[in-house]
């Protein structure tokens, strides 16, 4: 069987694949299509040829759910409330969201569903999940003849505490698409079985907005796929695959889609590589993804915002920046250089592409400055213009009326180091990690390229560069479980815990978990289940998940880890304080055979004879005329060198700055540590 990872980016589309007899992974390239996705997918598996047999599995990172909700492309979506709360989706929390927390001038944007094609139905569920009202037939009669005018899509219905209690949603829902055709339905509990009615209603309806566009995406997609006798997964926001059909469902769990396939990938080499605390650093051409990883354990959430909305769903915790290869460098009005978040895309990308760009980008920075070559790029396939970079950086050093264009773009790299630095620092320091006890772990296409200065920006002790980094998205795809998370709302104080009942309400989310899997073909030899309690001091409005043990349990267990994930975060226990349990969730893993990371010969010869070329490279102000240039190919184990130095490859180029050294393991990864 061959196991095929297809990711597509902002500027690419990368492909892994993984021959098990053989074991090797081999991996290509092709420009993006965001008119059509689908396009680079179709183009990149027909350099494939045929299928190897059957069974052949995709697995798919996307980003089409969420370029269509940032670009508000989405489909038409009527809502379906409780009576008084059609506004809702405005009012929300009634907190003023950043970046308007202090900008007198900021104008919320609209939200995805106008107050037209919101409406109420009068029935009422209580909070213990008893019926006060019934469901008004002929009110909801109405609302039927109401959407039926508005030549919606897709219709949303979210009713007052139907997470504990589904009876009047199912209701209204069959009652709809019985008078509605042509209509695409959610329901509010079948996307978010938790408490917080106006998280619940947000990812409902971010769900629905890009629920159309998406599964259009995904039909194209299942005929490529049975054309070649294939199973067709698409990779989730939290980490794990889910099947086509799955996605097709719930959009909105793939929000995440490429980022996590990164972070499987970072997970696969580090646990080779005996790394078990680091931060991955995905840097692609439209913007750079970080996430954090403690003892093989990738940091999660359970909520996050995505286009200014919460989104209530579990998620790998990943934060974005706008800092990417195709990053457009400009000149604000009192004449500050500033990088991104702009970027010039696939289309028409750098203006070294030579198709038509003509605005500085930190990949035109790196060429002016030696740092890339022009014809390495996927191995000489992607050709760039040094005269057409030249010229960009040229003109904006003269709108920023700079006189030294070289150690403008020397800035314009440094401004975008600062970016990623930054965003790692959030999701680090800010959250009570120290990265100076922390690995960097950069890739994507120009990840490498700004490893060491990262690090050097942070204190970070090493950087590990894994094998094909321009792919790993694609290669983490490879070693991802099929993943089911199920959770229900529990409120109980821990002191009146009562065990064996919540161990029960665990158990049998579990279980759901399992029937899940086994329809999709598993055996229980090959799931995996993991349990976990959300808790917070009473009082608070934000809880910690923290870890069950499936064995013996106790309340002063579950009590302990909570106060140690606590002190972590905050930095302080409120102790005597006392805690409350707010909701149960399960894991379900479906275990699907990995890629495997075998050893690399060891290096033979000397440095010289390894040596590519020799090129002028600008570093700190200054061109190191003789640098050289090797190709990653013919390292072996154990090869070391010191810098200042560039190793090239397909998809990617690492940069070993002067006083930095660099060393090769016993898995081909790169190893890179400053000079003491």
């Amino acid at each position: 069987m061959r196991n095929i990872g297809i990711d597509t980016g902002g500027t690419f589309t990368d492909l892994a694949v993984y021959d098990a007899a053989e074991r090797r992974i081999d991996v290509a390239k092709v420009s993006s299509t965001p008119a059509d996705p689908s396009q680079a997918v179709r183009e990149i598996l027909d350099g494939l040829g045929a299928a190897a047999g059957d069974g052949e599995r995709i697995v798919h990172g996307t980003t089409v759910a969420t370029n269509t909700l940032l670009e508000r492309k989405g489909a038409r979506v009527a809502i379906v409330t409780t009576a008084g709360f059609r506004d809702l989706l405005e009012i929300g929390r009634t907190r003023r969201a950043s970046p308007g927390l202090f900008n007198t001038k900021f104008v919320k944007p609209p939200p995805l569903v106008p107050r037209s094609w919101r409406f109420e139905v009068d029935e009422r569920i209580m909070a213990d999940g008893s019926m006060l009202r019934p469901v008004d037939e002929a009110g909801l009669e109405a609302v039927c003849e109401a959407i039926a005018k508005t030549g919606v899509e897709v219709v949303v219905v979210c009713l007052i505490n139907a997470y504990i209690n589904t009876d009047h949603e199912r209701q209204v829902v069959d009652q709809l698409r019985r008078r509605l055709e042509n209509v695409l339905f959610v329901a509010s509990s079948d996307v978010v079985s938790e408490y917080r009615e106006y998280e619940r209603l947000t990812t409902a309806v971010m769900n629905a907005y890009v629920m159309p566009r998406l599964q259009g995406y995904l039909v194209r997609l299942i005929g490529v796929a049975d054309e070649r006798l294939s199973q067709l997964f698409v990779m989730g926001s939290n980490g794990g695959i889910l099947t086509a059909e799955t996605a097709a469902a719930y959009p909105v769990r793939t929000f995440l889609s490429g980022p996590a396939g990164g972070v499987r990938g970072a997970l696969l080499f580090c646990e080779a590589a005996g790394i078990g605390d680091f931060v991955t650093c995905d840097m692609g051409g439209t913007s750079t993804d970080v996430s954090l990883v403690r003892g093989m354990g990738p940091s999660s959430v359970q909520e996050t915002m995505v286009g200014g909305l919460p989104l209530k769903l579990p998620q790998i915790d990943i934060n974005t920046v706008g800092a990417g290869g195709g990053s457009v460098a400009w000149v604000d009005v009192d004449g500050g250089l500033c990088v991104g978040p702009h970027s010039a895309g696939a289309d028409p990308g750098p203006a070294c592409y030579g198709r038509g760009g003509e605005e500085t980008t930190v990949t035109d920075a790196k060429l002016v400055l030696g740092r890339i070559a022009p014809d390495t790029l996927l191995g000489g396939g992607l050709p760039l213009d040094r005269a057409r970079a030249v010229a960009a950086v040229d003109r904006l050093a003269a709108a920023a009326s700079y006189p030294d264009s070289e150690r403008l773009a020397e800035g314009v790299v440094q401004l975008a180091v600062a970016r990623m630095a930054g965003a790692i620092r959030e999701i680090s320091i800010e959250r009570g990690h120290d990265p100076r006890n922390l690995a960097l772990v950069p890739m994507g296409g120009a990840g490498p390229m700004h490893g060491a200065d990262i690090a050097r920006e942070l204190g970070m002790p090493e950087v590990l560069v894994p094998s094909n980094p321009g792919n790993l998205s694609a290669i983490g795809l490879l070693a991802s479980d099929i993943r089911y998370d199920m959770a229900r709302t529990f409120h109980a104080d821990i002191a009146n815990l009562d065990m064996a009942e919540m161990r029960t309400m665990l158990e049998a989310l579990g279980d759901e978990g399992r029937a899940n899997l086994r329809g999709d073909g598993f055996d229980d030899d090959a799931i995996g289940l993991e349990y976990f309690t959300d808790l917070r001091y009473r009082g608070q409005a934000f809880d910690l998940t923290v870890p069950v043990a499936s064995g013996a349990c106790g309340t002063d267990d579950i009590v302990a880890g909570f106060e140690a994930i606590y002190k972590q975060q905050y930095g302080h226990l409120r102790s005597g304080m006392p805690v409350q349990v707010t909701a149960l969730r399960s894991t379900a893993l479906g275990r699907v055979p990995r890629p495997e990371v075998t050893t690399v010969p060891t290096h033979s010869g000397s440095p010289e004879a390894t040596l590519k070329m020799r090129r002028s490279v600008y570093f700190d102000g200054g061109w190191h005329q003789q640098c050289p240039v090797y190709d990653r190919r013919r390292l072996g184990a154990g090869f070391q060198l010191t810098g200042p130095a560039i190793v090239e490859e397909y998809g990617s180029t690492t940069v070993v700055p002067p006083d930095w050294s660099m060393a090769v393991d016993a898995h081909g990864n790169l190893r890179l540590s400053r000079e003491r």
